[in-house]
């Protein structure tokens, strides 16, 4: 089992494991598959570090959190986010923002010019992600099977 302290800006403080959903590395992991090359980085971008300390904060949530009967966000979705965030961080996404849903789920924005992404985490363990150009539907997937299309969407 692989264990990953995620310092950000608080040493000490351990964010979590990067294998807190068994099988989530295996859907997100590049693997030989891919073409892309890109160099680790040494740590987070601070837009990685800023997603992760919301995570964090976001957990505290409980159950209607917004004062209109929102469920508190799912430990399972929580994890899955953060999971993809860690394993993820160094790959050539414009990961813009972070936000909890109104029915446990954590949902991760990407944004580049006239494209977007919005991937969602699900309370089940299951996600989706849904591809906008120019505002229009793209593609609507769920990432599992499709994780080379959202990276091939802003990486053409």
């Amino acid at each position: 089992m692989n264990f990953m302290q995620a310092l950000v800006n608080e040493p000490a403080v351990s964010y979590g494991q990067s294998t807190t959903a068994p099988n989530i590395s295996s859907f997100f992991s590049l693997g030989q598959h891919s073409s892309i090359y890109l160099s680790k980085q040494s740590g987070f971008s601070d837009r990685i570090a800023e997603m992760i300390q919301k995570l964090n904060r976001i957990k505290q949530l409980s159950k209607n959190w917004d004062s209109y009967r929102a469920d508190a966000p799912s430990p399972v979705a929580l994890a899955n986010a953060q999971s993809f965030l860690i394993d993820n961080h160094d790959l050539a996404l414009p990961f813009y923002f972070l936000a909890p849903g109104v029915n446990g789920e954590v949902m991760i924005e990407f944004k580049q010019e006239t494209k977007a992404a919005e991937l969602y985490f699900l309370p089940d363990g299951e996600n989706e992600f849904v591809l906008f150009e120019e505002d229009e539907v793209f593609l609507e997937a769920n990432l599992n099977d499709n994780f080379h299309q959202l990276l091939d969407f802003f990486n053409p």
